[in-house]
């Protein structure tokens, strides 16, 4: 999109040594920068450069390669991204980043102005949470670096100064789909008037076939890579220019739209706004790396009305995700996916990702809860959830392993009171809201035949004893006609009509839930009653 850019990720107070509040210099932040790299790989690097940024951080480079920023003050994080690769430049950073550590300068000056502790803790230990994190990691999944000038942006519209740049929409859009070398070819056909460029039009069903070996290595001076990222320009309507391309910041279904009708994605793909979801926004990015697809991540400044949509590809295994910026591969490296902390300016009010890219002929591509809410206080053995695979219920030929969540600090997994049985999520002991509050588990499905396995995690919820009107919702879908019910468990149902004719009753049981439609009810006013002990709660349904 346009060249400012907002994308607030932050990684994680991997961590230093010393404690006390105040400025960090520079042989603090070398020793930060060192032990960071260090937990990360093993080895021990030595300082090669450091250059300090208006007096909010360090940018540390290493010899033989990596780099690290540091903090300069340690009442906020003390690593903010590092990458155990290449090195980085100050004069030659993306301006998507460039606007991040703008941001971070500001969380600095806040830090600095107000009374904040220092993090000790984090600043204790920088680098030792990572020396073991490997059982949860995900290599960066992209292996291009895509730009957006020459020569990508070879078959984009103009000539001379007037030669419109790629846009970051189309790089993370195409550098996506490299990671499934998937369509073989585009369909369909767009028609539009950007400004400045006149009618531009294609059809994609007279485009030759990709050749995924010439694009994934850049054959050709990136020829076969240039005519994709055109391709997924013009499948979302690219608004080009010699300064910056790219879309309305609203308008993100426009990708996801794309990738379906003209790419061959499957109904997987779809987009998520990061305020509007009610789940872990953590285990969703992670879930999508773990099934091997990489994420479009777009981030809107709405007070400059810019955004940018760059690429989370990888997982370090300690709440750092790797970020792809489209910008030729610098500023690559690992960051934390949440806002700001400690900071007035909300900039993740629009953050939004186009999720479920992967090829659809995979056979094992999500794996799904019918609920992580459950209450407290239900014996061994109760069922809490369906479980699906591909949206649908698993088969005999697959074999499911639970687990708990990965300790890089001991190296094992916590336990998880769950079991998986016929398709079934059951409790293996009784669960108390105080002692187990919400509880993250890993579900790993295999295919027997192909021996192909997916792993996603879910973080499962205990709650506190609810009335019946408390826990229970009822949903209706408009184009299927069915109702779907959620309550607690051990509620019993009567569903009658306006006349007294019992039309279905019986017990929720193994699930607290009730699915009916439309048609079965009666005409006029249908009431439907629920009863658990002495409680009841009662429905009218019109139809």
């Amino acid at each position: 999109m346009t060249k400012r850019i907002l994308s607030i990720l932050l990684l994680t107070a991997a961590t230093v040594v010393s404690v006390w509040a105040g400025p960090v210099d520079r042989q603090r932040a070398e020793a930060a920068a060192v032990a960071q790299i260090k937990g990360v790989t093993g080895k021990s690097r030595t300082v090669k450069q450091v250059q300090a940024v208006d007096d909010a951080f360090y940018v540390v480079n290493l010899a033989p390669q990596g780099w690290v920023m540091v903090s300069a003050d340690d009442k906020v994080d003390p690593v903010i991204g590092y990458s155990a690769t290449g090195a980085l430049s100050m004069s030659a950073i993306p301006d998507n980043m460039a606007y991040m550590l703008d941001s971070y300068k500001k969380l600095v000056k806040l830090g600095t102005d107000e009374e904040m502790s220092p993090r000790t803790r984090q600043w204790e230990s920088v680098g030792k949470e990572m020396s073991r994190a490997s059982g949860a990691a995900v290599e960066p999944l992209i292996k291009v670096k895509w730009n957006q000038p020459t020569p990508f942006n070879k078959y984009c519209p103009g000539e001379g100064d007037n030669k419109a740049l790629v846009g970051c929409v189309a790089v993370a859009m195409s550098q996506a789909m490299s990671v499934q070398a998937y369509p073989s070819r585009p369909t369909g056909s767009v028609k539009y008037t950007p400004v400045g460029y006149g009618q531009l039009s294609i059809n994609f069903d007279e485009e030759r076939a990709y050749n995924w070996d010439d694009i994934l290595s850049g054959a050709n001076t990136y020829d076969e890579a240039a005519r994709l990222m055109w391709h997924a320009g013009m499948s979302v309507k690219m608004g080009y220019g010699p300064d910056g391309s790219g879309i309305p910041s609203n308008e993100v279904n426009r990708i996801s739209n794309a990738l379906r009708d003209n790419f061959g994605y499957g109904d997987e793909v779809t987009y998520v706004w990061k305020d509007a979801y009610q789940g872990d926004w953590e285990r969703l990015v992670l879930n999508e790396l773990n099934a091997g697809r990489a994420v479009i991540y777009n981030a809107v400044d709405t007070k400059l009305s810019a955004g940018h949509s760059f690429n989370v590809d990888g997982y370090d295994g300690n709440s750092g995700y790797h970020v792809n910026w489209g910008w030729g591969g610098n500023g690559d490296g690992y960051f934390r996916l949440d806002n700001l902390r400690d900071s007035p300016y909300y900039f993740d009010d629009y953050h939004v990702i186009v999720i479920g890219i992967g090829a659809p002929d995979r056979l094992l591509r999500s794996i799904g809860l019918s609920g992580t809410v459950i209450e407290e206080g239900l014996p061994a053995g109760s069922t809490v959830a369906t479980v699906t695979v591909n949206g649908e219920a698993p088969t005999s030929g697959m074999t499911f392993e639970l687990r708990g969540l990965y300790n890089a600090g001991t190296d094992s997994y916590a336990e998880a009171p769950f079991v998986i049985e016929n398709g079934m999520l059951k409790t293996t002991r009784t669960l108390s809201c105080s002692a187990d509050g919400v509880i993250a588990v890993d579900i790993t499905v295999t295919d027997n035949a192909s021996g192909e396995s997916l792993t996603q995690g879910f973080s499962i919820e205990v709650q506190p004893w609810r009335s019946i009107a408390e826990a229970t919702s009822m949903s209706f879908n408009r184009t299927t006609g069915e109702f779907l019910l959620k309550t607690k468990h051990n509620v019993s149902y009567t569903l009658k009509s306006a006349a007294g004719t019992v039309i279905a009753s019986g017990a929720l049981d193994p699930l607290p839930q009730l699915q009916f439609n439309r048609s079965q009810l009666a005409d006029g006013v249908n009431v439907l009653e629920l009863r658990c002990n002495t409680e009841v709660k009662t429905i009218t349904i019109t139809k």
